[in-house]
């Protein structure tokens, strides 16, 4: 395949690659819905907070440092310093992946069931670890690419692997017919290997093809390697375990604030397994930004160019506002709807406002992290990240278990959490020289834009279903009038979306979407 050297270019075709990742995966998550319910989601989200865990300490550190280097040494001519890299961080990997796999399998009984507080986790965590071995195979590779500007393998790779696991999964949970819900999250998991399988064979074949050279020394001077590792590793396993605790004291919470057992993973299912993937739709284009920002800000940042790097993290950040606000305002007054028809589930509309506001703001965490992390400042981003984390774990701890919140109180806390993250992240930013903020652009063009497009979203839904009768209909003509409205609104803006789509090869080294 052949190199994309346009950012617009790489950003569009992450854009259309993230999208179908994400239409595949609310059909998957349809399908895991009524193959376990609500209350073996619940079980399945147990199970995954400690994938979560071992995911991220294995493998964020050494992605990241494959991305940013191989984007450094990319830019500077020294791309045949990447073969090292690659061999660096597998083995590195690995021997993260054998601590963590020893600690899992000789503990595992006592972590599903005193950790998770569910002892049905515990056939699904050898499985796991197969899952995050191949993961660790393709992602190594993948964020190589992604640095190297071959976002096209990676985006390949990512729509067969989901497109396999959804294929896997249902086949699996169609055979066996089971109502044992430990084993149904072990089904899930190894639905999850298969896909892993041809995913990391895909690339090791794409990587083969890119005929690097066998010898190379990497970059004289200080080894940047282990100084983005260790530090983003830690960060990593210290943020992830604190939110996945987060998820697994959910339950004990809602159980002291006078619901069951059963009721209390139910309500853990619908909020991870319904409501948050409906109101987290948009986050495949801002996740497309987030990839690609961070080597961009890495190659400006490594230039000293700083008109450019401020230029760029003042679009980024207004992207992320112009997108992300009326794309979660437009899901609003429809994802009750959504939850009836696809998952059957009548979800209370507290749910997903709550769950709305937190997306808005993690997309600006996520953008701000990341071009924090490109210019060199992942130590900040650590600090910042993890006393966002332990804040949010203090506030469901304190307010899950009141009986006048209960889940409402989880919620919450998932919405001030990275409020605070977002400011410390941009006040560092500000700090750097890295940024200027200018508050009418990137808060006033997308909140008016945002409060339009709900409104008219609510209007539109309305007539549709007494119009023709049905809600089906109703919510698809809803759609197909929001976004027509939306892209009204970006012209009187002045913000030309066919330059964003009219890439045509043309090398294009700024953010210029809206220029």
């Amino acid at each position: 395949m052949r190199k994309c050297d346009s950012f617009m270019g790489r950003l569009f075709l992450l854009c259309v690659s993230n999208i179908g990742l994400q239409l595949l995966g609310f059909v998957y998550r349809i399908f895991l819905s009524r193959f376990a319910g609500a209350e073996g989601l619940g079980v399945y989200r147990l199970a995954f907070s400690a994938y979560i865990v071992i995911h991220a300490a294995t493998l964020s550190g050494v992605t990241m440092a494959c991305t940013r280097l191989s984007a450094e040494w990319s830019a500077q001519g020294r791309a045949g310093a990447v073969r090292q890299l690659v061999y660096r961080a597998a083995r590195t990997f690995l021997c993260f992946f054998l601590c963590a796999g020893t600690i899992l399998l000789g503990f595992r009984d006592w972590i599903g069931t005193e950790l998770l507080g569910d002892g049905r986790t515990v056939d699904a965590m050898p499985i796991m670890l197969v899952c995050i071995l191949l993961t660790g195979v393709e992602n190594i590779l993948k964020s190589t690419m992604i640095g190297m500007n071959r976002v096209d393998n990676a985006a390949a790779s990512e729509l067969t692997e989901q497109i396999v696991r959804i294929g896997a999964t249902i086949a699996l949970l169609s055979f066996e017919q089971t109502a044992d819900l430990g084993r149904i999250a072990v089904l899930i998991f190894t639905g999850m290997a298969i896909s892993e399988c041809v995913s990391a064979a895909m690339m090791v074949h794409m990587y083969g093809g890119l005929h690097l050279p066998a010898h190379c020394p990497p970059p004289t001077g200080k080894d940047p390697f282990w100084k983005i590792v260790l530090p983003v590793s830690a960060s990593a396993l210290v943020t992830n375990g604190i939110a996945s605790a987060g998820a697994v004291i959910l339950p004990t919470r809602l159980v002291a604030s006078g619901l069951s057992r059963i009721e209390a993973i139910s309500a853990l299912g619908i909020v991870s397994g319904i409501a948050s993937p409906i109101m987290f739709l948009p986050i495949a284009l801002l996740a497309s930004l987030c990839t690609v920002a961070m080597p961009q800000a890495s190659r400006y940042a490594s230039k000293h160019n700083q008109s450019r790097l401020q230029h760029f993290t003042s679009q980024s950040l207004f992207a992320t506002g112009i997108v992300g606000i009326p794309a979660t305002a437009l899901l609003l007054p429809l994802a009750p709807v959504i939850a009836r028809l696809f998952f059957y589930r009548a979800v209370p509309t507290g749910y997903f406002w709550l769950i709305g506001l937190s997306a808005i703001f993690c997309y600006y965490q996520m953008i701000t992290g990341c071009l924090l992390n490109g210019i060199g400042r992942q130590q900040f981003t650590v600090m910042s990240a993890l006393s966002g984390e332990a804040l949010q774990l203090i506030l469901v701890y304190l307010m899950a278990g009141q009986p006048h919140l209960r889940v409402y109180g989880y919620l919450i806390a998932q919405c001030i959490a990275p409020i605070y993250v977002v400011l410390c992240n941009l006040i560092r930013l500000v700090s750097c020289g890295a940024l200027v903020i200018r508050l009418q652009r990137f808060l006033g063009a997308p909140l008016l834009c945002g409060f339009a497009v709900w409104l008219w979203t609510r209007i539109f839904y309305s007539f549709f279903v007494g119009w023709l009768g049905g809600q089906w209909m109703g919510l698809c003509c809803a759609v197909v009038c929001s976004i027509a409205l939306y892209l009204c609104f970006l012209r009187l803006f002045d913000i030309k979306i066919e330059k964003y789509l009219s890439v045509r090869g043309r090398p294009m080294h700024d953010l210029m979407l809206f220029y």
